[in-house]
Formats: structure tokens, C-alpha cells, sequence
């Protein structure tokens, strides 16, 4: 017994010296907790560059997806499909948004495995540094100790997820270097999965083939965008989201740019409070949007009536040093830091040249460089001393170096010719700010036999100022003539003529009605573009001429997918083919476009019963957890249902006040299980929801998947044998345990035992738990593996109750009668003990009168036998307390003892009360009490029923948004 002492305390000992320091070796330990919370700290809040607050990026963020084509899919899908990718978007897409949230999303998990960092790129300007050293920086920013090692390890273990941000942000004289490195670093760390952003105008195909998995950021749809704009005015801000709705969809141009988070971001917080009204009507150009919004941040404080000594410069001053700031860290010479930073002391000579100009003396240059960071926040210092400035989105810093080359249109060339990748975005805002002919410069730009050039040439026509109608025309003929060009300058290509035909001006529909005449040609890689093209326009007028393409049989399949990535604006072309031609494509768009608008014509399609009926119904189960769509249903015309046919009216909760909404519910479910829950005699359709379904309104599915499951389980258990201890089954709770702790592969093995049990159980019901949040379904199978008789079956009227709020809980009630249960018990045993006292002894006191005939003989045997019993019971029951082990004998015993004690002492009790207060007193007391409690009871067990109601507590569970991990 010693020696197994002894081995055992050495074992403990072992594992907790060399397990734990094992673990800790792994996994960072304090190490990476340091980095985790630091990580949290500076990528959980995300600045917006115009006013002192940040934003709060869980609270805000949308998902975004990734486009191939017209499709679309979800971001976080693509990011895990590969170990190297290069994510691509425009400027303002949300790349580095992208992997902040990845970032806060593994800090949810609270996971030491792929550990994520940021490397920010523009770093490796004029730098040394190698990519590894930047990696380190970021962990010693962090003040994570000994930061070099620990990344030593995480890099040979596979561990480390490594994000390298912003590699168009490399000069040109830098990028062959950090590209050369960037393959290298892959080669070198094959098992650390890498992210490489950039923007779409800048990658060739650098790093090929090292990462050979290339993403494009899609803009975002018309669900996207409201769902934001909800999440900001939740979060920010007091932001009217139907008026800024209604604002950009009378405006298509500005609905257009307003699809990149950046502008969207902008619009937001500019249309926002009482900057509402001093900001005025939206403009309908990404230029004159930019020109707009710096425009009011230099002059906001004027504007809302605010004191002169706020704000003591002119808006046109400060707006001029901004532009020679921006020009001056744009057109940084090789060699120089950062052209995304520009030092103090650089920032100070530049604001000193322009002070005599201004009339100015020196002592007002700090005065001015102060106002412009800490009032309009175009501008902002990167560092806590000071040292470094830079804009808060390189987005801003363009274009505020194209107004400031307004009158230098050589100067931008050469650049551009110097860097084209750099100077790309300023040539394109340059044509949209300039108040001259922009002919010169897109002629240039075309003239070029670089195709990327002439790209920029036609990017550039959408917004230019004045260009040559014979010039325009040549650049759009070229294009007409090579739309099947391929690689990632088709997207440019199609994007850019899309943005052309997207303007209701002679150009602009000019080139609308050249794609619409390629769009009719025979089915090829150029009028699939055209299709695209027409798309991308935004028009009410494409979308019309899309429909009428998608009903010719050749052209359908392209027609079809460029109506889906249309969004709103072709729901009427959707709803026709889906209502007239029952085309489940259409029904599918019309989902995925994901609007109030388009739930509504989702609600229209559900009657009569049809298989465009039932995939509507599933659809609207999916749609309706968004709370916008929610809402739009309410006020959706339905038809007249007699005697609720068709309908399950119990459904949704009573208490609802929009009929339509309660309908639409109840069409819903009625569609889903074919009315099998309402006596139909068929059986339950088989599950066959479209593959978007991955969670319906647990509002609907609960009270299908409970009560299907319900009405087919067996009256016996379905506990797998290690449940089991003999003829003793495990508790709920420890089933439910059991099945919260199982992985998805153990889930459907273990599962798929269950369900062979219950072999009459259609499949709907066994699919339906998987579209429920995982602790609602863990809650509904419990009862499937539970013995039938463990519980009260559940029922519709159930779920009608647990649709209500919750009553009270009735604890003041309970332990009141708890009180007086007490409160009588104790009198009762006072006045026997009286009783019994005074009898045994024979000693007779004053307020315990004499037992009266025909009780006395009675009373007198009753008070020996409750002393007796008394000491019997007392003995007893120590003695089974002291027992080791249960023994039924003695528990027999005990109990007879309380079975025989319990009337003597009432007897006593009783008859002394009588003798007290007389007979009538003490009897109504006693009835009067018990009615009292028996009715107290029958209502705290109707309240606490209604609060153990198994629906209550599956539609308490918290499936909350907040973190980005749900």
C-alpha cells in the first residue's frame, strides 16, 4: 500500500514538472496570453481617419466574400481552402479590415495554434530588414519576452499564420526585393499558412507559384451594405439607415462606389447624427465624394456653429497643406523611408514653405500643423512622440495628391511612368478632380503598349472632367473589340466598361446599347463579358435587357448568373421568371440577394403549394433571422387562408399583432414537413433545402424538429452502452454532457446509431436539429435518446406557451407557504408536546386545560406511544447516518416508526387546539389552511412548469453575434 503511495506521488509530480513546462513549451504560455490581449487591443478597434473615436470592428463588421465571376463566396470558406493565397481588391475594399478580423477571431478562440500576425509590408521600403525580423518587431511590440525565439519555434513547429499586408504599398524600386523574399520566406516555412494582400491593378502573378491560390475581394451586395449600416447606427452612432438607403438607390453612380467598405464607411459616418445636416445631399462621384467629405472635416467646425477658437485657420489653407503633404510623401524619391509616412520634421519644412504664401509668421506653423491632425483627423501622428505622420487611408492620400497636380499634368505622367503601380489611383482621381480637358493624359496613357495601361486609359473615362469624343470612342472600340481577353485584366476590363455604362450620359449609353448587341451574339468568351459587363452597369435598363436575354435557351446559362449578380435592381426580372415560369433559379437569386424587397417576393411565391412554393419556404426560414426581413414581412400582403388550411397557426406566437407575419410563419413550417405535424397522412418530404441553408429561424425549426421527433421516438431509451451502469441510465444532464462534448465526426457516427433506433423517424425530422444553433440541437436530441417516459410528451400548445413571455417565478409565493408550512408544524408539534407532557407527568398547568371525555383515556395512550416513537425515531435515524453502507431494513424500520408517530402527534395536537379555541375554530383553521396551501401549490406548479417548459429553455439559448466567431 506504501509503495503504491510513493509510485503515484512520483507520478503526479512528473506530469505536473514536465507535462506542464511541456505544454507551456508549446504553447507559449504567458507568451502568447501577452500577445493575444495586445493583439485584441490593437486590432479590435479600427480608426476611422475623421474623428477622434475608433470603431469598434466587432460590433460593425459584415463578412465579406470573395467573387470568381458572378459568384460569390464566403471569405472565411476561401481563406481556409488554401495554405498561400493572395487576396486582391480595389482600393477600400476591406483587405486589411479582412485580416484584423481574423486576427480577433482566433483571439475568440482562444486557440495556440495557426497563431496570426500582421506584417505590414510598406515596412520593406528602403529596409533590410528581413521578413523575419518584421515578424519579430510585431511580437515585441507586444512586449512579448523573448519574442525572437518564440517565433523561432513557431515557424519550425508550422504554427505561426503569417498575413503580409499591403504589397502594393511596396515602392517600385523595393517591390522585385520584398517579392524575391516573400517566395523565398514560403519555400523556407511550408507548413505556416501565409495571406499576401495587394491590390487587383498591382499583381501579376508576382509570387507565382509559390502562391498560386489568388482571391478577389467582392464589393458589397445590397444586403451586405444595409446589414452594415444597421451594425454602424447599433453601434456609432444616431444614423437614419432607410434614408441613406433610399438616397443611394435614387442614385446608381453613387450606389456603385458605395459598395467598398471604405466609402461606405465614410457615408455612414458623415450621414451620422447632426454632420447629417451640415454635410448635406450625397454626391454621385467617388472624386466628388472625397472632395465633399475633406471638404466639410476642414470646415465641419464652422458649420456646426462651433467658437472661432476652435478652429482659427481657413478650410482652403489647411486643404492646401494637406495636398502638398500628400504630394510630397506620394512623390517620395527611391531610396526614402515609407511613402505612406512622412517624418515631423519633413511635415514642418513643408508647412513652412507655404507660410509666406499665407501670410503668415513661423510661430503659427505648429499652431496649423495641430489644428489640421487634432480637428479634421484627415492626418494623424503614428507613433506617441509624434515623429511620423500619415493619412489614415492611402485611398485619401491619392487623391488629395491629384488635386494638388491639378495644374501639373506633365509632372503625373512621369510619374506614372516612373511607378504605374504607385501612381495608378491618382491618375484616375487626377481625371475626375481636373477642371481642364483630360485628352492629353488619357491619349498618353492609351498610347502606352502596356495593357494595363490602356486600362487605366478606360478606367479613367467613367469620371474624367472632358475628354475628346474621338479619343473616348478609340479607346471604347479597342476594348469592344478584345472583352475575351483573359487572366485578371478580363475583371479590369469588364469592371471598367460596366462603370462607362453605368453613367446616363450619350457615352454611357452608347456603350450600354454596344454590350447589349454583343450580349445577343452567340454564346462566347466575349459575350459572356458583355453579359458581365452589362452587370456591372448597376442599370435598371441592363437588368431589363438581361431578362429578356435569359428567356432565349442558348443564351440562358450567362444571363442567369450576371441577373444574380445584379442585387436589387433586378428583383422585378427574378420574380417574373420565378412566379410565371416557376424557375427555382430564379427563387435561389432572389434569396441570395437577401433584401426586405427580395423576402417579399420570397413571401409572394408561397402560394399555391409547388416546388417553387417549398424552396421559397426554405429559403424565407433561412432569410427571416435577419431582423430588416423580419420586419418587411409584417406588412407583406398575403392571401385569405380558410379555416387556417394550408397554414400552421400555431406556429408563431399569439402575441404577435401582424397577422401576414404570423401566416407567412406558419406557411412556412405547414411547407417544410408537408402539414405532417397537423394530421396530413403523407409522410414528410425528404430534406432537400438549397445548399445557402445552413441555419434556419430557430422559431420555426424548434417547434418541427421537437415536435416531429416527438411523435415518432420510441417508448424506449436510445443510450449508447457506456451510458449505461446496469439497469441504471445516466441523468439528463450527463446526457447532455456527453452529447455537447462530441466533435462533428463523433456527432454523426454516435447519431447515426441513435437514429437507427428510431427506424420510422423520417429524415426530415433527423436533419432538422443540424439547421439549429449546436446547443439548441444538443437540447432536442436529449429527448430523443432519453426513455419516453422520462418526461411529459411535448406538445403545440407548449410551444404556444413558450412563445409568451415568461410568467414570474413565484419565489415570494413559495417561501411564504414554506413560512407558514413551517409556522404550523412547529404548533402543531408545540401543542403536542404540551399535551403529552402534561398527561405522562400528570402535573396539570393553566393553559394546558385537562383532556376532556370521550379524549382523555385516549389522549393518554396516544402520549406514550408519540414518546416512545420519538426516542425510536431519533435512534433510528442516527443510526442510519452512521451506517457505511444502505440498508432497506433499517429505512423499512424508520419509516413505520414516522408512519405510527405522525397520527399520535396530529392527535394530540389537534385535541389541545380544540380545547383552546373549540372544535369548529380549530377544524376551519385547519381546512382553511390546507385550501390555502393546495391552491398555492397548484399555482407555483403551473408557473414553474411554464418556466421548465423544454421550449423556453431551447429558445433561451444565446446565439448572439457579437464575437466574429459565431
Amino acid at each position: 500500500m506504501g509503495n503504491n503511495s510513493v509510485k503515484e506521488f512520483m507520478a503526479r509530480t512528473y506530469r505536473a514538472l514536465f507535462h506542464r513546462r511541456g505544454a507551456v513549451r508549446r504553447g507559449g504560455g504567458r507568451q502568447l496570453r501577452r500577445y493575444r490581449r495586445r493583439a485584441e487591443s490593437w486590432h479590435g478597434k479600427h480608426p476611422l481617419g475623421f474623428d477622434t473615436a475608433n470603431i469598434d470592428i466587432r460590433r460593425i463588421y459584415v463578412p465579406l466574400q470573395s467573387s470568381c465571376g458572378t459568384e460569390r463566396t464566403d471569405m472565411r470558406e476561401t481563406l481556409s481552402s488554401a495554405s498561400r493565397i493572395v487576396v486582391l481588391g480595389e482600393p477600400g475594399a476591406g483587405k486589411s479590415l479582412l485580416l484584423k478580423t481574423e486576427i480577433l477571431r482566433w483571439a475568440e478562440r482562444e486557440d495556440e495554434e495557426d497563431i496570426p500576425v500582421i506584417v505590414n509590408l510598406h515596412q520593406c521600403n528602403a529596409s533590410d530588414h528581413s521578413l523575419r525580423d518584421l515578424i519579430v518587431a510585431e511580437f515585441n511590440q507586444a512586449k512579448v519576452p523573448g519574442a525572437s525565439s518564440l517565433v523561432g519555434r513557431l515557424l519550425d513547429s508550422g504554427r505561426l499564420r503569417v498575413f503580409f499586408d499591403g504589397l502594393d504599398e511596396v515602392g517600385r524600386e523595393d517591390r522585385e526585393r520584398v517579392e524575391h523574399r516573400l517566395r523565398e520566406f514560403a519555400r523556407t516555412h511550408l507548413d505556416c499558412p501565409m495571406i499576401v494582400t495587394c491590390r487587383t491593378a498591382v499583381y501579376d502573378g508576382q509570387l507565382n507559384p509559390e502562391f498560386d491560390h489568388v482571391v478577389r475581394i467582392a464589393e458589397f451586395d445590397d444586403a451586405s451594405m444595409r446589414r452594415f449600416l444597421q451594425n454602424w447606427n447599433k453601434a456609432e452612432a444616431e444614423l437614419n439607415v432607410e434614408r441613406v438607403i433610399s438616397s443611394l438607390r435614387s442614385n446608381r453612380e453613387l450606389m456603385r462606389i458605395a459598395r467598398r467598405p471604405l466609402l461606405l464607411t465614410i457615408i455612414a459616418y458623415l450621414q451620422s447624427g447632426d454632420r447629417a445636416e451640415a454635410f448635406g445631399p450625397l454626391p454621385s462621384s467617388r472624386a466628388g465624394f472625397y472632395k465633399e467629405a475633406v471638404a466639410h472635416l476642414l470646415d465641419r467646425d464652422r458649420q456646426l456653429g462651433r467658437t472661432r477658437a476652435i478652429a482659427r485657420y481657413h478650410a482652403n489653407r489647411k486643404l492646401l497643406t494637406l495636398q502638398r503633404i500628400a504630394l510630397a510623401m506620394h512623390d517620395a524619391p527611391p531610396g526614402r523611408d515609407d511613402r505612406l509616412a512622412i517624418s515631423g520634421e519633413r511635415l514642418e519644412a513643408v508647412i513652412r514653405e507655404l507660410l509666406p504664401g499665407f501670410d503668415m509668421q513661423t510661430d503659427d506653423l505648429l499652431q496649423l500643423r495641430d489644428e489640421i491632425v487634432e480637428r479634421s483627423q484627415l492626418l494623424r501622428p503614428l507613433d506617441a512622440v509624434k515623429s511620423q505622420y500619415g493619412f489614415a487611408h492611402l485611398t485619401l492620400q491619392e487623391f488629395l495628391t491629384a488635386q494638388s497636380l491639378h495644374d501639373s499634368p506633365t509632372r503625373l505622367l512621369q510619374s506614372y511612368q516612373d511607378d504605374p503601380g504607385a501612381w495608378r489611383e491618382v491618375v484616375k482621381l487626377w481625371c475626375a478632380v481636373a477642371s481642364v480637358d483630360c485628352t492629353p493624359v488619357v491619349t498618353s496613357i492609351f498610347g502606352s503598349s502596356s495593357l494595363d495601361s490602356k486600362i487605366l486609359a478606360l478606367e479613367s473615362l467613367a469620371d474624367a472632367t472632358s475628354v475628346n469624343a474621338e479619343t473616348a470612342e478609340e479607346i471604347i472600340d479597342y476594348f469592344m473589340s478584345r472583352l475575351d481577353v483573359s487572366g485578371q485584366e478580363s475583371a479590369a476590363v469588364i469592371n471598367a466598361l460596366g462603370a462607362l455604362a453605368a453613367n446616363n450620359t450619350p457615352r454611357g449609353n452608347e456603350t450600354l446599347e454596344i454590350l447589349r448587341g454583343i450580349a445577343w451574339e452567340t454564346p462566347s468568351d466575349r459575350q459572356a463579358a458583355a453579359l458581365r459587363a452589362l452587370a456591372a452597369s448597376d442599370r435598371q435598363e441592363a437588368a431589363i435587357h438581361l431578362g429578356e436575354i435569359e428567356q432565349d435557351q442558348s443564351r440562358r446559362a450567362g444571363a442567369r448568373a450576371a441577373l444574380r449578380a445584379m442585387g436589387e435592381i433586378a428583383i422585378p426580372q427574378l420574380a417574373h421568371a420565378a412566379r410565371a415560369r416557376s424557375e427555382v433559379w430564379a427563387v435561389d437569386a432572389l434569396a441570395r440577394i437577401g433584401t426586405p424587397a427580395a423576402a417579399i417576393e420570397l413571401a409572394s411565391l408561397l402560394w399555391p403549394t409547388s416546388a417553387v412554393s417549398r424552396r421559397a419556404a426554405w429559403l424565407l426560414a433561412w432569410l427571416m433571422r435577419v431582423p430588416d426581413v423580419e420586419e418587411a414581412l409584417r406588412e407583406c400582403e398575403t392571401p385569405q387562408i380558410v379555416n387556417g388550411r394550408g397554414s400552421y397557426g400555431w406556429l408563431w406566437s399569439s402575441s404577435e399583432p401582424s397577422e401576414e407575419l404570423r401566416l407567412i410563419a406558419g406557411r412556412i413550417g405547414f411547407l417544410l414537413d408537408n402539414g405532417h405535424l397537423d394530421g396530413n397522412a403523407s409522410d414528410p418530404p425528404k430534406p432537400d433545402e438549397p445548399i445557402e441553408v445552413r441555419e434556419i429561424d430557430r422559431r420555426i425549426g424548434i417547434p418541427l424538429a421537437a415536435l416531429g421527433i416527438e411523435r415518432y421516438r420510441y417508448n424506449q431509451p436510445s443510450l449508447p452502452p457506456h451510458l449505461r451502469h446496469g439497469r441504471v441510465a445516466a441523468t439528463s444532464q450527463q446526457i447532455h454532457q456527453w452529447v455537447s462534448s462530441l466533435n462533428s465526426h463523433e456527432r454523426r457516427a454516435e447519431f447515426a446509431e441513435v437514429f437507427g433506433k428510431h427506424r420510422l423517424l423520417p429524415p426530415l425530422y433527423r436533419h432538422l436539429p443540424s439547421l439549429l444553433p449546436a446547443e439548441i440541437e444538443n437540447l432536442i436530441l436529449v429527448r430523443l435518446i432519453e426513455h419516453k417516459e422520462q418526461h411529459a410528451p411535448l406538445t403545440k400548445s407548449e410551444w404556444q406557451e413558450a412563445c409568451a413571455p415568461p410568467p414570474r417565478s413565484p419565489v415570494l409565493l413559495k417561501n411564504a407557504m414554506q413560512w407558514v408550512f413551517r409556522f404550523s408544524v412547529a404548533l402543531l408539534a408545540f401543542a403536542a408536546g404540551a399535551r403529552a407532557l402534561t398527561t405522562m407527568s400528570g402535573y396539570q398547568v393553566s393553559w394546558v386545560p385537562a383532556a376532556q371525555a370521550p379524549w382523555s383515556a385516549l389522549s393518554g395512550v396516544a402520549s406514550w406511544v408519540c414518546a416512545a416513537l420519538s426516542v425510536a425515531v431519533i435512534v433510528v435515524h442516527t443510526t442510519i447516518r452512521r451506517m457505511a453502507h444502505y440498508s432497506d431494513s433499517w429505512e423499512i424500520i424508520y419509516l413505520m416508526c414516522l408512519f405510527l408517530w405522525a397520527p399520535c402527534l396530529l392527535f394530540l395536537s389537534i385535541e389541545l387546539l380544540a380545547a383552546w379555541t373549540g372544535a369548529w375554530v380549530t377544524w376551519g383553521a385547519i381546512f382553511s389552511i390546507l385550501l390555502v396551501k393546495g391552491l398555492a401549490n397548484l399555482h407555483i406548479g403551473r408557473r414553474e412548469r411554464n418556466l421548465a417548459n423544454p421550449f423556453r429553455g431551447m429558445l433561451a439559448v444565446d446565439v448572439s453575434e457579437e464575437g466574429l466567431s459565431s
